[in-house]
C-alpha cells in the first residue's frame, strides 16, 4: 500500500503543484495546500469510487482546498481564479515552457520566424502575411510548416510531453540539461 501512495505521490505531485501554484501565484502557499491535499487524499482514498477518475478526484480536492484557503485568509475568488483545472494546466504549462520558446524562436530562420510570429503572436492569417509580404501563399504554408516541425523537434529534446486520452497536453518534465540551460539564459 505504501509503494501505490508513493506512486500516487510522485505522478501527481508536479501537476497539481502547478495548478494550485496558478491558482495561488505563490510558491510556498501552493506547497503547503498541495501537501494537504495528498494528506486528505490519503485519509480518504476509501472514498473513492469505482470508475471514478483518479486524477479528477485529486483536482477535485485540491480545489476544494484552496477554495478553503482563500476563505480562511478572507482572499475573493475572482472569475480569473474560477477556471477548469484543464486550462489553468494548460496555461501554467504554456507558461514555464515560454522561456524555452523565446530561444527556439531565435533558431529560426528569419523568415519562419517572421511567420510564426506574425500568425501565432500578431495574429495574422497566413493569407494576410503572405499579401502583406508579397510572397505566395504556398511559399508561406510550406514556411509556418517547417518552422512548427523545428519547434516541435526542438521542445520534444527539451522536454517529455505527456497527453490524456484526447491527446491533449496535460504535463511535461523538462530535461534536466538542455531545458534548464534555455530558460537559465533568459
Amino acid at each position: 500500500m505504501e509503494s501505490s501512495l508513493t506512486s500516487l505521490y510522485e505522478t501527481f505531485r508536479q501537476p497539481l503543484l502547478r495548478f494550485v501554484r496558478y491558482k495561488t501565484n505563490d510558491e510556498h502557499i501552493a506547497e503547503d495546500i498541495v501537501q494537504e491535499v495528498f494528506i486528505k487524499a490519503f485519509r480518504s482514498i476509501d472514498t473513492l469510487k469505482e470508475g471514478q477518475k483518479l486524477q479528477s478526484w485529486l483536482y477535485a480536492i485540491a480545489s476544494n482546498t484552496i477554495s478553503d484557503y482563500f476563505r480562511k485568509h478572507h482572499i475573493d475568488v475572482t472569475d480569473e481564479t474560477d477556471v477548469s483545472h484543464d486550462e489553468v494546466l494548460y496555461e501554467s504549462i504554456m507558461r514555464e515552457l515560454g522561456c524555452c520558446l523565446s530561444t527556439f524562436m531565435e533558431t529560426l530562420s528569419p523568415i519562419q520566424h517572421d511567420v510564426l510570429q506574425a500568425v501565432y503572436f500578431d495574429e495574422l492569417t497566413l493569407n494576410e502575411y503572405a499579401e502583406k509580404n508579397a510572397l505566395n501563399l504556398s511559399t508561406v504554408k510550406s514556411h509556418s510548416k517547417r518552422a512548427k516541425t523545428a519547434l516541435k523537434s526542438l521542445f520534444e529534446e527539451c522536454c517529455r510531453f505527456e497527453n490524456n486520452s484526447r491527446n491533449e497536453m496535460v504535463d511535461f518534465h523538462k530535461n534536466d540539461v538542455m531545458c534548464h540551460n534555455q530558460c537559465a539564459n533568459k
